[in-house]
């Protein structure tokens, strides 16, 4: 016995599409690229503002728990050269949190804490400071105007202290 033979072919309808009625075309993904290129952009300028934030706070941390026996002017001492460790440089945090860093030490507690502001400008720093602008009683002008509203605002707060 011979196996059946099927002869001939498959006939698939085909779809003809219009040309408005194209998936994806070569503006959206131009859009879309923007739009990422955006998202990239600002976590590229956020996300060091966060880990210098979470590297003081692990060196207030050890300090709190490791260093509860020494006084304060000690930590005070010490505080820069194990912020180096964590690869915090000096530049990296703003004069306010040197200004604003309290310690307290006594007999095997200490409490550490700092405050500090961070701006983060999106669209790069504007040509003259918004305070000047307020100063002035004047309106930032150009593209200041739009830098100015594209900045954020980080106040951050490390603090730890002995259990």
């Amino acid at each position: 016995m011979e196996p059946h033979r099927i002869s001939g072919t498959l006939r698939v309808p085909v779809m003809h599409m219009n040309r408005n009625e194209a998936g994806f075309s070569l503006i959206k993904m131009f859009l879309v690229l923007a739009i990422l290129a955006g998202v990239v952009s600002a976590a590229y300028r956020i996300i060091p503002v966060y880990n210098t934030y979470w590297k003081v706070q692990d060196t207030f941390d050890s300090v709190a728990h490791n260093l509860s026996d020494r006084s304060e002017s000690e930590i005070r001492i010490r505080l820069p050269d194990l912020l180096h460790v964590q690869y915090v440089n000096r530049s990296d945090l703003p004069k306010a949190f040197y200004d604003n860093l309290e310690i307290k030490a006594d007999g095997g507690r200490v409490e550490i804490s700092s405050r500090y502001h961070v701006s983060v400008w999106l669209l790069g720093k504007p040509e003259r400071a918004p305070d000047q602008d307020e100063q002035a009683g004047s309106e930032p002008q150009g593209l200041d105007k739009w830098r100015n509203k594209a900045r954020l605002d980080f106040d951050f707060h490390p603090h730890a202290e002995t259990p």
